[in-house]
């Protein structure tokens, strides 16, 4: 139990960080939605797998709203950097989320592309935030 404690503590404070690390970086703006810290939670808690079903999820739920989907986004590539910063740091296992995340963010923002374009004001906000 105290394991699991402090597991759930490690994801926290990961989770936390990501998200003002992301918030400190975006040219658009501050975020909006929970997606970093929630993606940053399920990696560091259940993995691979969890992260796949949640982006499976949150598309079905989130894609028709194009400021949530932009953050879906966001959150995905940032996460595909901060797994490299850790391999970069000598972290083992981190290719595996390197390359998961990697493939996500193509498919989102082609996600996007396939559903908003042609809608100017929507495809702006999408490069403003995440240019």
């Amino acid at each position: 139990m105290k394991q699991l404690n402090q597991g759930f503590k490690n994801a926290m404070t990961y989770a936390a960080g990501m998200e003002n690390w992301v918030n400190n970086s975006l040219p658009g703006g501050k975020l909006e939605y929970t997606f970093v810290s929630d993606f940053a939670k399920i990696d560091w808690l259940m993995g691979l797998q969890g992260v796949l079903d949640t982006y499976k999820l949150i598309k079905k739920s989130w894609l028709d709203n194009y400021k949530a989907w932009t953050e879906v986004v966001i959150a995905i590539n940032m996460l595909a950097w901060a797994h490299d910063n850790l391999r970069e740091q000598g972290y083992e296992g981190r290719e595996p989320f390197i390359e998961l995340y990697s493939d996500l963010y193509y498919e989102a923002k082609d996600a996007f592309y396939e559903k908003y374009t042609g809608d100017e004001e929507k495809c702006h906000y999408f490069f403003q935030m995440t240019d």
